[in-house]
């Protein structure tokens, strides 16, 4: 969960339109590393984003877990894989989506609980994050205008 945390933060603040993380675990799963030229396609989408941010973008306009399996997605190089996404939010605007590729045959019943409570943790951090850096924000300038008033 730190790690979404961190990777959302940084999203936020770099302003980052898409980070994609733990790819090369792809190349554990005997369904996706037996294929070198699907596994090539599959890191080209992710270095080119472009696509993939557009399966995102509809991930993001739809309400909670969203699953594609294999061509639904409409990116071919996601043929062979399943795309499971949740969008997250700051201060009940969504702001993104997180989501999870893998082998059309994961381990759905694992998957999708994992990416919708990670999706609202992460909404959670973030907006608390927020109001804590708002909040600190906030005492300090009370602060500094407290010692401008006592200058006077």
């Amino acid at each position: 969960m730190t790690a979404a945390v961190e990777v959302g933060g940084a999203a936020l603040h770099e302003g980052e339109a898409l980070v994609v993380t733990g790819e090369k675990n792809l190349l554990d799963g005997a369904d996706l590393a037996s294929n070198m030229d699907r596994l090539r396609r599959l890191f080209e989408l992710f270095e080119q984003k472009t696509s993939l941010l557009h399966l995102l973008d509809v991930s993001q306009r739809a309400q909670g877990v969203q699953i594609y399996i294999g061509g639904e997605s409409g990116l071919v190089p996601l043929d062979e894989c399943s795309v499971v996404t949740a969008p997250y939010e700051l201060d009940g605007r969504v702001i993104g989506t997180l989501g999870v590729i893998g082998p059309t045959r994961m381990a759905y019943e694992r998957v999708i609980p994992i990416v919708d409570v990670t999706a609202k943790l992460l909404s959670n951090a973030l907006t608390h994050q927020m109001t804590t850096e708002a909040s600190h924000h906030a005492k300090a300038l009370m602060a500094g205008a407290a010692r401008i008033r006592t200058r006077r």
